[in-house]
């Protein structure tokens, strides 16, 4: 079986020829199409829970596979790198060294969030028959560094298509939140967290990721059950650093809670998109208050002058369904909390 990568980059990039499980990796890889994220997502601190990437830099992108002839079904093209293609590929991976928690004490999973690329206009990227499963697995690590490769399941759920579309924008991207049960699942060594994409013609699923780093953090899961790295499967210049966001629950050691987190609180959260900013200080202070989306575009801000308590109302309604952040700041301090909209 071949596994080829055709690239669309202004330069081609070389990559090198590998031999794995019968199957030879050759060409250069594609980035189709790609988009900017200007969030940034934080080691863990707290007490509280935050999210954790291992993205070395700002862009995402989708990685598409180039024509196999010599394998049925791979031509003219066979599908996508981080997601579903015609080499049947099981599972894409991505390993979470325990150094991105490391301030954790007793550290867990409370769910995981997954930027899925999807194009309905064009009919691209993720998508199919409303039921069908997309899963979330997430995987005891061998080691507390990369070098191994997923091992013991500590948990899984899935999610139907349709539920994981829902949440699409017109930027292309699909943030879609897989809530573990167990929850929390509680993680040690660092950990593996591996989105299980439809094999069936017709369904897709597909993950962005992050180029340009250093280090290859993912790893896939082929229709032989073994486990590869991306880039010994599809060549040393591809490393994988996908969209999948874990949020990691604990308390922490000798650190405690800012003044302005003790005092701030989003009433109701999750909301319809009404939502109320509770801020208690004991000093007047001057305070701003801002909201992102998921891709860092600013779409409220507000400033308040002189107070100590008081209720800021954010009207969030013409927002779709989704994740958003909230930021309040008096200058010295600023927090951010995480703001779900479901309607």
């Amino acid at each position: 079986m071949i596994k080829k990568l055709l690239s669309i980059f202004a330069i081609a990039l070389a990559v090198n020829v590998n031999a794995q499980s019968n199957r030879v990796q050759t060409g250069a890889f594609t980035v189709e199409p790609e988009i900017s994220k200007s969030i940034t997502y934080k080691v863990a601190a707290g007490p509280g829970c935050d999210t954790i990437s291992t993205a070395q830099n700002a862009s995402l992108t989708i990685n598409t596979a180039g024509s196999d002839t010599a394998t049925p079904g791979c031509s003219p093209k066979a599908g996508y790198v981080f997601g579903s293609n015609c080499y049947g590929d099981l599972e894409k991976a991505n390993f979470f060294p325990s150094s991105l928690y490391s301030s954790v004490l007793t550290p867990s999973i409370s769910e995981v969030i997954v930027g899925f690329y999807r194009d309905p206009l064009n009919m691209k990227g993720t998508q199919g028959g409303p039921s069908v499963p997309v899963g979330m697995i997430i995987y005891n690590s061998p080691t507390a560094v990369p070098g191994g490769t997923p091992s013991t399941i500590v948990t899984q759920t899935t999610a139907p298509m349709a539920l994981v579309t829902l949440a699409s924008s017109t930027t292309g991207i699909c943030y879609f939140t897989f809530t573990l049960t167990p929850t929390p699942v509680s993680v040690s060594n660092g950990f593996y967290a591996s989105v299980v994409v439809p094999t069936t013609a017709g369904d897709t699923a597909v993950v962005f990721n992050s180029p340009a780093s250093t280090i290859d953090y993912g790893f896939e899961k082929w229709s032989n059950n073994a486990w590869y790295s991306i880039s010994g499967a599809w060549g040393s210049s591809l490393k994988g650093n996908m969209s999948i966001y874990p949020v990691v629950c604990g308390a922490t050691s000798g650190i405690s809670k800012s003044t302005i987190e003790k005092n701030v609180s989003l009433m109701p959260n999750p909301s319809t998109g009404l939502v109320n900013v509770l801020l208690r200080f004991g000093n007047a202070e001057n305070v701003s208050v801002s909201v992102t989306n998921v891709i860092g575009q600013e779409i409220l801000s507000n400033k308040y002058e002189g107070i100590t308590t008081f209720v800021a109302p954010m009207d969030l309604s013409s927002q779709p369904n989704g994740i958003y952040f909230v930021t309040v700041s008096n200058g010295t301090e600023k927090m951010v909390q995480r703001l779900v909209i479901n309607k």
